[in-house]
């Protein structure tokens, strides 16, 4: 997968490539550590970014997080279960998440940024990490199952068909549809 962007439009240098690859080991390094502390008891896994475009951090949800949620108030269920904001921790591989936000922030610092086009490239290029992740099977060689995995934006006023087609391309066609399911009745 090619990210695609014009960087004389988009007005940087910015290296969307080596932000992938930096965005990639560091996912693998926090979905690793987590694995080791908390094992099958984990069920989600997400980036999240915000409409700054000055973010990425990480979230895990165990199963026992989301139930104790879910127990706690019914209402609601399906929220605890994909909003990430809710879920377990956002700890781990804290050094090379900090420094993709600083690498991120100081892109967007730039008074000649096309932010809209850097935005997008960004939010696309998590996306496709993510989808890199689930393709070639390393959450489920992690975990030995699969897990709802997302990406979203903290505070957005990002179209919910944006959120939806990203959740229907991070995961099974059924969780997928129940992504859907929730964001069109939320």
């Amino acid at each position: 997968m090619t990210i695609m962007y014009n960087s004389k439009t988009m007005n940087t240098n910015f290296n969307f490539e080596e932000l992938k690859s930096k965005i990639e080991s560091a996912t693998r390094k926090i979905f690793k550590e987590n694995s080791k502390k908390y094992g099958s008891d984990i069920c989600s896994f997400s980036l999240i970014s915000d409409d700054g475009a000055m973010t990425v951090v990480p979230f895990t949800n165990t199963k026992s997080h989301l139930k104790e949620l879910q127990l706690e108030d019914p209402t609601y269920k399906d929220t605890y279960e994909f909003e990430p904001a809710e879920w377990f921790t956002s700890d781990g591989a804290n050094t090379e998440f900090n420094d993709i936000c600083k690498m991120v922030s100081d892109e967007v610092d730039n008074d000649d940024l096309d932010f809209e086009a850097f935005r997008n490239t960004l939010f696309e290029t998590c996306v496709q990490v993510l989808e890199k992740l689930r393709t070639e099977h390393f959450f489920r060689n992690e975990l030995g199952k699969d897990l709802l995995v997302l990406f979203s934006i903290s505070d957005t006023s990002e179209p919910k068909e944006n959120l939806i087609q990203w959740g229907k391309r991070l995961n099974s066609e059924a969780i997928g549809n129940r992504f859907e399911d929730y964001l069109i009745n939320e």
